[in-house]
């Protein structure tokens, strides 16, 4: 059953999620919109979808299975951080996987804990836009050198490092230069995922589809917190607020 969280509910969300052993790790950006090589700002070169369009086209797109979120599922075991602060890691794999489907590319299970290296192979929060920099110089290792939840190099297979060139992000948009809740939408809307944060939550996640409910539209993220745990976000809680970028393409490795 998926969690359903709103601007009355959202505290209790985070309590429980405390309470259960949950560690928060989104860090606030460090650069400005903009700033990050091969990143350009989304609103200057991408038209916004009018507002008055969003409803139709989430019809649409809900009945042509077009979303992201529809086309590639999230493994819920598989991209489960158990514990570790190392949201920022597992929502930028999630979305590196997802930009792979799109690209045709085989599946690959790819390993958040090979960015332990940002930590000081510690279990820390750290900064997604400092994460995607990082990854798309060094890639991301998959699960073939880099077990599960493993966040040391002395338990990962030396060849983790010529292994993890070949899954690098290699074209994004970075949102938040116009609005960007209409330049989330628009990007969801255009079948792309997107890669942020939720200050609120002290989350990352990778958002992959819409939804109206009730009139309201919803924000759908397959979350990293385990089977069930899933998310739909609605009002301000669905606004991004810690960084927030769209992932476009990956090398051709793998």
């Amino acid at each position: 059953m998926s969690l359903y969280i709103n601007d009355d509910n959202f505290a209790d969300v985070v309590a429980e999620g405390e309470a259960a052993g949950f560690t928060f790790g989104a860090l606030p950006r460090q650069t400005q919109i903009g700033d990050l090589a091969c990143a350009p700002v989304f609103a200057e070169h991408v038209p916004l979808i009018p507002e008055s369009e969003w409803k139709d086209r989430i019809a649409q797109m809900t009945a042509s299975s077009s979303f992201i979120g529809q086309r590639w599922k999230s493994d819920p075991n598989a991209d489960y951080q158990n514990g570790l602060g190392f949201c920022w890691a597992y929502s930028l794999s999630q979305s590196c996987m997802a930009v792979r489907h799109a690209m045709g590319q085989p599946f690959v299970q790819l390993a958040p804990e090979s960015l332990a290296e940002l930590t000081g192979y510690r279990n820390a929060g750290y900064y997604l836009d400092r994460a995607l920099e990082y990854a798309s110089a060094n890639g991301i290792a998959t699960r073939a050198t880099v077990p599960q939840h493993k966040i040391s190099p002395s338990q990962w297979n030396a060849s983790y490092k010529d292994e993890r060139q070949n899954y690098m992000p290699q074209e994004w948009w970075d949102l938040g230069g116009n609005d960007v809740w209409a330049e989330t939408v628009t990007a969801l809307l255009q079948g792309w995922g997107c890669y942020v944060g939720y200050d609120w939550w002290h989350h990352a996640v990778f958002l992959d589809m819409l939804r109206v409910n009730n009139g309201k539209i919803e924000v759908h993220t397959p979350n990293s917190h385990g089977p069930g745990n899933d998310a739909w976000l609605v009002g301000s809680r669905a606004i991004p607020s810690m960084g927030s970028f769209v992932l476009r393409g990956m090398t051709l490795a793998g």
